[in-house]
């Protein structure tokens, strides 16, 4: 669920903001690793397969996106010391 951002803040600690995740093909490929090599692969893994990759390719292309936008906004100072980095 999106919150609305407020515009006084800028990209930076709007994206110090957001919650972290995992890409969901990273998850499915661990899942594929720990599976026994002989269970089959069904249509219905197939098609769960197909959607997570659909949607992983779709996360990338907004966070390419995202970088491609902050890199071009200019430099200000932020109002808190990011954590993690």
């Amino acid at each position: 669920m999106r919150r609305a951002k407020n515009k006084s803040q800028t990209p930076f600690e709007i994206l110090c903001s957001e919650p972290e995740e995992i890409n969901p093909a990273i998850i499915l490929a661990e899942e594929l690793m720990r599976r026994d090599i002989s269970e089959n692969l069904d249509y219905e893994n197939f098609e769960a397969i197909s959607e997570t990759l659909s949607y992983s390719r779709s996360e990338i292309g907004k966070i390419e996106q995202h970088f491609a936008a902050l890199v071009k906004t200019p430099g200000a100072a932020s109002s808190v010391i990011p954590a993690g980095f």
